[in-house]
């Protein structure tokens, strides 16, 4: 989410990236040989020192946050956040058989296959050699532990909600205990619908999951059930 989709494509025409390996090798000197990122006078424009923050931000961001911006296939933040507190570094879980990734809780046989055949593509282990080089934080941060005022609740977010981006509910969820899931089904506790929901609302109603806004979603996070 560092990237929006027009500024990624002037990156790539002008081959100031090859591909997302390259992304934290961007430096301003580059950026200023793409018309995109400067001004009619050739000075450097607003979207640079934007992107230069955001990329650096994103260096320090949680493990499981980076786990899922390698956009390896079933690796959600449930997924994610599952791997980093149990393994502790990218390393690891790299190193990791499927076995031993599938006995997570949240990870599962398939997610755990779909990481071992990642991480056997030479071109995978590239990116994440680049952007350790880069200095990306590869291993799990301690942080505060929230009330995990969600603890064994799984919920499914369809729809557009006010307060939180499809990102930030899920980590939201997770932070606090809960498990966010893509798809409902009869262990799902709760659809949380938005603006404009899916399917996800109408499958709900036919296994009677208990809907709610956003406004009870709030309410639950704050431990009243």
């Amino acid at each position: 989410d560092v990237l929006g989709y027009e500024a990624a494509v002037a990156l790539l025409e002008a081959k100031i990236i090859t591909d997302e390996s390259d992304l934290f090798a961007v430096t301003k000197e580059k950026l200023m040989t793409s018309e995109f990122f400067t001004k009619k006078d050739g000075e450097v424009g607003a979207n640079v020192e934007k992107l230069l923050a955001a990329l650096e931000g994103a260096k320090t961001r949680p493990l499981w946050r980076i786990l899922v911006a390698l956009s390896i296939r079933h690796v959600g933040p449930t997924a994610a956040q599952a791997l980093a507190s149990n393994f502790g570094s990218m390393k690891a879980i790299a190193e990791a058989s499927a076995e031993e990734l599938a006995s997570i809780d949240g990870v599962g046989e398939t997610i755990a296959q779909s990481i071992t055949d990642w991480f056997e593509i030479d071109w995978h282990k590239s990116i994440v050699s680049k952007w350790e080089k880069a200095g990306v934080v590869m291993v799990a941060q301690s942080a505060p532990q929230l009330p995990q005022t969600l603890a064994g609740l799984t919920f499914v977010v369809t729809g557009g909600l006010e307060s939180f981006t499809r990102d930030s509910i899920a980590e939201t969820i997770v932070a606090h205990g809960g498990k966010a899931a893509s798809s409902v089904s009869k262990k799902t506790d709760y659809v949380l619908v938005g603006s404009d929901p899916g399917s996800k609302l109408a499958k709900a109603t036919e296994l009677g999951v208990p809907v709610i806004d956003e406004s009870r979603f709030k309410q639950i996070l704050s431990g009243n059930i």
